[in-house]
């Protein structure tokens, strides 16, 4: 029986692309620089290479932090320092808390039925002011966020990290949803717990990957738990 309930942040409960689109709109105001919707495209891959490596440990959230921008620039053709817009382009995401349809209900439903907990790799004050914004803090019992912890997902050590902390609860009595194959569904798999896979843009998932549970909208997950 499911006790606890991780979940994750990023285009699960808030819509990641939208915040971030904003705040990219947001800081090339602020910088005096013309921004074109076909940058987004740019920044979303870079960014989700960065992510990517991130997760599987070949770079540190320093290194990320001190080169996405300047790669996007350099892509782009910008002559803009992409550290000092790194700096502002995260205050702007902090304050950025567009949510996913149905996230705020269906937090309200979770927590009146277990104890829920945020898991996410994203930056602690980010994370945690965003979360507060959308007016999600009163149903979450705790955040987990990488920055924090030590560890990302899909590491064993960052669920074990989480489990402990929880403290008297066993694997099977907790799941994770999240939108992310390999953060949420691969990592919380190999960990042994229960997986939903929020699957908004209806991909396909890699043979060979066990998933437990499926859903194309939040609000299918209250026929699920």
């Amino acid at each position: 029986m499911i006790k606890a309930v991780l979940i994750d942040v990023d285009n699960t409960l808030l819509d990641f692309n939208e915040c971030a689109k904003e705040s990219m709109k947001k800081v090339f105001e602020d910088f005096e620089l013309t921004y074109k919707e076909e940058l987004f495209e740019v920044f979303k891959s870079i960014n989700d290479d960065l992510w990517e490596q991130l997760e599987k440990g070949q770079i540190t959230k320093e290194e990320l932090r001190d080169t996405r921008w300047n790669l996007i620039f350099k892509q782009c053709g910008i002559s803009e320092d992409g550290v000092r817009f790194e700096k502002k382009f995260e205050e702007r995401l902090a304050e950025s808390h567009q949510t996913i349809d149905g996230a705020l209900e269906l937090l309200q439903y979770l927590s009146s039925e277990y104890d829920v907990y945020i898991a996410t790799n994203g930056f602690v004050n980010a994370q945690v002011n965003r979360i507060s914004l959308a007016g999600m803090m009163p149903y979450i019992k705790r955040m987990f966020i990488s920055e924090a912890i030590g560890y990302a997902k899909p590491s064993g050590e960052f669920f074990e990290y989480c489990l402990s902390e929880i403290g008297g609860i066993k694997k099977d009595e907790v799941i994770i949803i999240g939108d992310s194959l390999s953060a949420d569904i691969i990592g919380g798999t190999k960990f042994g717990i229960r997986t939903c896979w929020f699957n908004r843009n209806g991909g396909k998932a890699p043979d060979g990957i066990r998933i437990d549970h499926v859903v194309r909208n939040l609000n299918e997950i209250t026929d699920i738990l």
